[in-house]
Order: C-alpha cells, then sequence, then structure tokens
C-alpha cells in the first residue's frame, strides 16, 4: 500500500525534478559548432563542383559572422571512406588533405586546423564518402553573447 509523501517532501521533491528539467534542458538548448559536410562519388578524391561552391558559400558565410573573432578557435576537419572502396585508408586520408588544402585556398583559416582520416563500415553509415568541417566559435555566437578576447577592448580589465 502507497502511503502519500509528507507535503513537504513532495514539494522538495517536485523542485528538484524541475531543477533538473531546466539544467538538463539549457545543457542541450544549443550547439554552437557551425559544420558542413561535403559528399564524394564512389572511389573518388575528387569533390564534385557543386560541393565546392557548398563550401565556398559556408566559408563565406564563417568569414562575416566570426569577422571579429580570435584566431585560437577551433576547427576540426575529418575526411572519410567506407570499406566497400578501393584503398579506403588511403582515399579517406587524400579527401581530408583536399578539405584543408580547400580551407587554406578560400582564406578560412580563424584557427589551427585539426585533421583526422576515419573509414567507416558501409553497413553502419548512410554515405561515409565525406569531409566533415566543425567550426567551433567562442563567444559571442549563436549561442552566447558574451565577447571574445579579439573583440574586448585591451584595457577592460584596467579598473580606472
Amino acid at each position: 500500500m502507497l502511503t502519500a509523501l509528507p507535503d513537504t517532501l513532495y514539494m522538495r521533491l517536485k523542485y528538484f525534478l524541475l531543477m533538473l528539467s531546466v539544467n538538463v534542458s539549457q545543457a542541450f538548448a544549443c550547439v554552437a559548432s557551425e559544420n558542413i559536410d561535403l559528399y564524394f562519388a564512389r572511389n573518388s578524391t575528387q569533390l564534385p563542383n557543386s560541393e565546392i561552391l557548398r563550401l565556398a558559400h559556408w566559408v563565406a558565410d564563417q568569414k562575416v559572422s566570426y569577422q571579429e573573432h580570435n584566431p585560437d578557435e577551433e576547427t576540426e576537419l575529418s575526411g572519410h571512406a567506407d570499406n566497400s572502396e578501393h584503398n579506403p585508408d588511403a582515399t579517406a586520408r587524400t579527401r581530408m588533405l583536399l578539405g584543408k588544402q580547400l580551407l587554406v585556398n578560400m582564406g578560412f583559416v580563424k584557427a589551427p586546423i585539426k585533421t583526422s582520416s576515419r573509414v567507416y563500415n558501409t553497413a553502419d553509415v548512410e554515405n561515409g564518402r565525406r569531409i566533415e568541417i566543425s567550426f567551433e566559435p567562442q563567444c559571442p555566437n549563436k549561442c552566447c553573447n558574451g565577447a571574445t578576447s579579439a573583440t574586448r577592448p585591451a584595457d577592460a580589465s584596467i579598473q580606472r
């Protein structure tokens, strides 16, 4: 037989659950990274012109949105292949190197570019033949309004 919880215990439990739900929703509310995936034909290390154009638009958007940002921000780039492709390890690495060269050629050098490559099992992903690029801007970004060290006045910490 269930016994009723005392009112104060019930209210404390209710408050705890409410605070927990608020904190969880805030933790998952926003992801600041800017991402793009570029896709290749099977066994190809040549990026289609339409994908290069998509990348050029993405880079232009990032340059405008984050023009005042600190160059220490992080960009991650990974080249991928699926295991059904010819020499998938080399293909993934070549795709990664192409992606990095395109970013450099387009002037997207706001941050050091961390690179990696990976081979997917064909059964595990819909299209493993791609480059993934993630730029992770510091504040301000689409998730926060704070100033970066690049946008903060040099004497902001000095008390006058």
